[in-house]
């Protein structure tokens, strides 16, 4: 444990807190503590009571805060980095401009506390603008409550608010990005103009909530009752359904088990496995044998492939923006009129797939990609002996001159 630096010494510091306990019960020597810029790394504070304490600009890395009494406490632009305050009572605590990566919140009291954005002021006027050494994770605040919480325009990327009660808390213009918010309870909040790009909101209550204007690109909305909200004219189109609770992902394994049942029964037993407008964004199907499988107007928007055994599968009308299909075999396989942006098929083998009839029997076929929107996507690497590629631009995409050769090859012979 590091010491509290100068000019506060460990015993000064104890005895600040003696003085603010008196001050809270009004009794004779009380003081209100007022810790501002103090210093702190690693030390035990659990349990303290620093109701209404003033700690403006306070560094309290690494401190074990949990069950303590921060009711009403200034903590306006406190550095919080990696702290305990698990079961915390930050009723109505000013939080603004507060650093709380690797911060852990879970179950703390946060209603009426005040989280905007705020700009720490040092000596002259110059602004603090060196970042903390933390981790680089987002705070933990599952089943926090938050209830009335003021956090217009703040920055809590990346947190885990899962299972927290967010009812009228003000959100509005915040940024939220990739953070979890499964379970969440969220009526009546404000959450215009908020940026929620990739975030969970799997079953959140939203009743009565605004949504007007918020990012939802990438946001899963599995679960969540729009006919429910007070306002929303939120652009919802690029927003995703994914169930990937843990019974959803069983599922999803036990029907794949049984497509590859399927193809290795020669289609005697088992069940072809249909994805048809299904959205399975972001999951991680890597190394999955879905040979032959049929994906229509499906939405895998960065799902994961790579390796993924995908000879002869059918995907039609689908939205694979993002996916990672690297070393992915996709021999025989049909790409109709799909959205390829920005997918990585590096040392992907589009070559030709042959099917065995009988002992004396085979048919070829030869992939086909037709009517695709390729741009920034990555060919570098892939084999494409034999594609064939109809009403195709490749001159956005990123490829390499054996890729090209290919597949000027395929269109001569088309």
């Amino acid at each position: 444990m590091n010491a509290v630096t100068p000019p506060m010494s460990l015993e000064e510091l104890w005895g600040v807190l003696a003085a603010h306990q008196l001050w809270l019960n009004n009794e004779k020597g009380g003081r209100r503590a007022d810790l501002s810029r103090l210093k702190l790394d690693g030390v035990s504070l659990r349990g303290i009571n620093l109701s209404r304490a003033k700690l403006v600009g306070a560094k309290m890395t690494n401190c074990d805060l949990a069950g303590a009494q921060l009711e009403g406490a200034d903590l306006y632009g406190c550095d919080l980095t990696g702290s305990n305050l698990k079961a915390t009572n930050c009723l109505k605590a000013d939080l603004r401009g507060a650093q709380l990566k690797g911060s852990d919140f879970t179950e703390a009291e946060l209603s009426g506390a005040d989280l905007r954005n705020g700009a720490l002021l040092l000596d002259g006027g110059a602004q603090d603008g060196n970042a903390p050494s933390g981790v680089g994770e987002g705070p933990r605040l599952h089943r926090a409550n938050l209830e009335g919480a003021r956090l217009s325009g703040a920055t809590i990327r990346n947190a885990d608010l899962s299972g927290a009660s967010m009812r009228y808390a003000k959100l509005d213009s915040a940024d939220l990005t990739g953070t979890q918010m499964k379970d969440v309870d969220l009526t009546g909040a404000d959450l215009s103009r908020c940026d929620l790009s990739g975030a969970r909101l799997d079953r959140a209550t939203v009743a009565g909530a605004k949504l007007d204007g918020a990012v939802l690109k990438g946001t899963n909305l599995i679960g969540v009752d729009l006919s429910s909200l007070a306002l929303c004219n939120a652009d919802v189109t690029e927003s995703v359904r994914v169930d990937d609770s843990p019974e959803g992902l069983e599922r999803l394994k036990a029907m794949i088990a049984d497509h590859v049942h399927w193809v290795d029964s020669g289609g005697v037993d088992g069940t072809r496995v249909e994805f048809t407008r299904a959205d399975l964004s972001g999951l991680d199907l890597s190394g999955s044998r879905l040979v032959g499988a049929v994906f229509k107007e499906a939405r895998l928007r960065g799902t994961n492939l790579k390796g993924a055994s995908l000879n002869l599968a059918s995907f039609t009308g689908c939205d694979l923006t993002g996916a990672d299909l690297t070393e992915a075999e996709l021999r025989g396989t049909r790409l109709d009129q799909c959205n390829l942006e920005s997918v990585r098929f590096c040392g992907a083998d589009f070559g030709v797939e042959t099917v065995r009839m009988s002992a004396t029997k085979s048919a070829d076929h030869a992939t086909l990609i037709q009517a695709c929107q390729v741009a920034k996507a990555n060919f570098t690497g892939a084999k494409a002996q034999g594609l064939i590629a109809r009403e195709m631009e490749f001159n956005k995409a990123l490829v390499d001159a054996a890729f090209l050769d290919a597949v000027k090859a395929g269109q001569s012979a088309g």
